[in-house]
């Protein structure tokens, strides 16, 4: 999102607000943040009478998500406005979810009215041109009311705005505040941001890091953990058409991965394997990725006895995305505005997001809801406190959304992915493997999985 100095709101009184503390089921890596797969369950409020508001919109729609305590919770609460709709939910563990969804699709006879596109997927899902567009009728939704950032992520590539966000994703570095003290000389956020202005800068303190820990302690946990960093903030589009930009878009970003690699700084565990998440309460890594649901399901999941251990600042060279979740309505519902009444209700409304954002940290994608909810802004959460009560809110407004942006999503974003998920292992391992042989490496995979592309 950010092109200099460009305000991710429009009033200069936006940027005292922030960002979130937790996305439910919306990690970065492969395992869902909640619930089994193919869990059912219906709500529907008693009584014939409807509230004025939502007592016209009638029907019954199918939601398919992975977080089994948000439904459990917002689907009454949206019962109360909608009387007339009956939910009915199944819970899908989000790595099964596009398995599921195409296989529905293929047999006609089992597609949810609202469909979830977590971001390792969601140009895959896009691409299946299932989801109506939002500006279009019944919805009438405009893409000026999201953030900045957000329309390119939530957009086929017809240009057509196929979902909305469940909470935003802007990202920095979390970090250990005993480690940063020990070896970095501060464990101050603002401090510590001014020590570490760049990667460069970033590499030789943690060279030092490795020398005066013995070996012991590495500034990233894993090589996935500093790519997902620096690929995000190398944001573009790179997809053309059929074109693949991949050497335009990765090389880059990968040349400073290869280089914090072979300069020791990098630990040996692989992104979202109980090692890695393990390693949080372990201490033997400085930094990792974090979003605003990190510090519910990374930080607080695997730290339990971390209350003040943890800090948050902007990663050096800007600000980029981590995970992610659009919600969109499928094609064929015969409800879509009772889907899109969920939708609004549940993601964007002041009384829904009474429920997701005080009791689940979720953020709405939309300017007015920062505009309007200040206050709750100002009072931070409760997962301040594994971060010696630094505002996290705070923290995310003001040093990080301002330069957040985001890579437009189709198929071949998803196939790229694949691709490096199945390589960057040997890379971590191999040192003999070096960046413009691993570049290559990866067109081949991309090609193998999308031949009719053009790889350059």
């Amino acid at each position: 999102m950010k092109r200099k100095n460009r305000s991710w709101l429009y009033t200069p009184a936006a940027l005292l607000l922030a960002s979130a503390v937790a996305l439910s089921g919306c990690t970065g890596g492969s395992e869902s943040a909640g619930g089994g797969s193919g869990e059912t369950g219906t709500n529907t409020a008693a009584g014939d009478s409807a509230s004025s508001a939502g007592g016209g919109i009638k029907g019954t729609i199918k939601v398919w998500d992975w977080d089994e305590a948000f439904l459990k919770r917002m689907v009454p609460e949206f019962n109360k406005k909608y009387p007339n709709v009956k939910v009915e939910y199944t819970v899908v563990n989000n790595t099964d979810y596009m398995q599921k969804l195409q296989s529905g699709i293929a047999s006609g006879s089992d597609v949810p009215d609202v469909i979830l596109g977590e971001m390792n997927y969601r140009g895959q899902l896009f691409d299946l041109d299932i989801l109506d567009n939002l500006e279009g009728a019944p919805y009438n939704f405009k893409r000026t009311q999201l953030l900045d950032y957000l329309p390119s992520i939530l957009s086929n590539s017809k240009g057509e705005l196929v979902g909305v966000d469940q909470s935003i994703t802007p990202a920095g570095l979390a970090y250990r505040r005993d480690l940063a003290k020990q070896y970095l000389g501060t464990d101050d956020p603002d401090a510590l941001a001014a020590a570490i202005p760049d990667w460069h800068t970033f590499i030789e303190k943690g060279k030092k890091v490795q020398q005066d820990s013995g070996g012991k302690v590495t500034m990233f946990a894993s090589f996935d953990d500093a790519y997902r960093v620096l690929r995000e903030q190398n944001s573009k589009p790179y997809v053309n058409g059929t074109t693949i930009n991949l050497t335009e878009r990765l090389k880059l970003p990968l040349e400073t991965v290869f280089s914090m690699r072979d300069a020791g700084v990098l630990g040996k565990y692989e992104a979202y394997t109980p090692g890695w998440n393990a390693s949080f309460a372990k201490g033997d890594n400085i930094f990792y990725p974090m979003a605003p649901w990190s510090a519910k399901w990374n930080i607080a999941a695997n730290d339990k006895d971390g209350i003040g251990r943890w800090g948050l600042i902007p990663a050096p060279g800007g600000s980029y995305t981590y995970g992610g979740t659009s919600i969109g309505v499928f094609k064929g519902s015969k409800n879509k505005e009772a889907a899109w009444a969920y939708i609004n209700f549940a993601y964007m409304s002041d009384e829904g997001m009474a429920v997701s954002y005080k009791e689940f940290g979720n953020m709405a994608g939309t300017k007015e809801f920062f505009e309007k909810h200040k206050d709750w802004i100002e009072a931070g959460t409760d997962y301040d406190k594994y971060f010696a009560g630094q505002n996290l809110n705070k923290t995310f407004l003001e040093k990080i959304v301002p330069s957040v942006k985001a890579d437009p999503q189709t198929k071949y974003n998803a196939m790229v992915q694949t691709a490096y998920s199945s390589l960057y292992p040997l890379w971590m391992k191999d040192t003999s493997i070096k960046v413009n042989a691993a570049l290559e490496k990866l067109k081949s995979e991309v090609k193998n999985l999308a031949p009719e592309a053009t790889i350059n």
